[in-house]
């Protein structure tokens, strides 16, 4: 649902009258009218982006009811309706249920109000999560992308958005890698500066090396982005940034962070079961390999944020920063170091 005029400004979306003309509209809301009893600001400093309140109302059909309610980006929000219009029967309870979205491109805002998945564990990067858990969200995402596979020549995918990954300029490169050296030298060590200085020289044959088919990614996977049921299941939250391109980025991505490194060859195997189970024709060895190519853009990606001047010197970004860095420099080196 799109109206660009029905957006209230700051978080007055969270007040009974709008949140209930937003809702009637909507044909996957069946609850009626609903009368705001309290809201609650949640994921800060998660990984998460927008601005995320949990509304309790009471429902003129349903009784007491707790949504999500997220103020984005237009185009944000945008892309995430365009996902769910494309995927969301693919993913019937691995993400949760969008009630309502608008978006004023106008003004820039957007605003989603989604299902609240409870009872859940949210998970975390900095605490890490069980293989059981790891397995339950790489299950998703293999159900996601073998579920949306498509040849790259495919006519629907022109009017898509897509995964946009290139190299670093030589310069910039050379910048943010001495800053994350000098940031993270545990890190970042003499060692590792010097296997890493070309390292953007490389990334355009890994990427060239992930060409063939693609699928809907999640781009942003990490723990923050998961809530475990207590049944052990996983839902994938926060599909702003989804996109079309290599579902080894996607899988890569996730296992860069917060994940034990002794259990990455168990979870890379068994995404390639899952896809295989899913009519996917693909061998560990393939899969293996794409997994291998996709870490050199997300190594990029780590070493470029821990040299970046906006990342703050403490604080749960900086540690952040800093425990995937130190996740994706042990994984280069395992591959790639000298």
């Amino acid at each position: 649902m799109r109206n660009v005029d029905l957006i209230p400004q700051g978080d007055d979306v969270l007040s009974s009258g709008w949140l209930s003309e937003v809702l009637e509209r909507s044909p996957e809301w069946r609850y009626g009218s609903v009368q705001v009893l309290s809201a609650t600001r949640i994921g800060i400093d998660h990984g998460m982006s927008g601005r995320i309140h949990r509304v309790t109302a009471d429902t003129k059909r349903g009784g007491s009811r707790s949504l999500v309610v997220k103020q984005e980006g237009a185009e944000a929000v945008e892309r995430e309706l365009l996902f769910r219009s494309k995927c969301a029967e693919h993913l019937r309870g691995s993400i949760p249920d969008c009630y309502a979205g608008v978006a004023n491109p106008r003004t820039g805002r957007g605003v989603l109000v989604l299902e609240d998945i409870q009872p859940a564990e949210q998970g975390d990067v900095l605490g890490g999560c069980s293989d059981e858990q790891a397995k339950a969200a790489v299950s998703v995402l293999a159900r996601l992308h073998s579920t949306t596979r498509v040849a790259t020549n495919d006519a629907r995918l022109k009017t898509l958005p897509r995964w946009r990954a290139v190299a670093m300029e030589s310069d910039e490169w050379a910048d943010r890698l001495a800053r994350a050296s000098q940031r993270f030298p545990e890190i970042v060590t003499p060692t590792v500066f010097v296997g890493m200085g070309d390292l953007p020289e490389h990334v355009p044959v890994a990427l060239d090396r992930l060409r063939g088919p693609v699928c809907w990614m999640q781009v942003d996977t990490h723990l923050d982005n998961v809530l475990f049921r207590p049944n052990g299941t996983a839902v994938l939250l926060d599909w702003c940034n989804a996109a079309i391109g290599p579902p080894a980025a996607d899988l890569c991505r996730f296992l860069s962070e917060g994940i034990h490194a002794k259990s990455r060859p168990a979870l890379v195997s068994e995404y390639g079961d899952e896809l295989r189970r899913r009519g996917v024709e693909t061998t560990k060895a393939e899969v293996t390999a794409a997994v291998a190519s996709a870490l050199l853009p997300v190594v990029q990606s780590a070493v470029g944020w821990a040299g970046s001047s906006g990342l703050p010197a403490q604080g749960r970004a900086a540690e952040v920063c800093g425990r995937w860095l130190l996740s994706v420099v042990k994984w280069w080196s395992e591959y790639y170091g000298h």
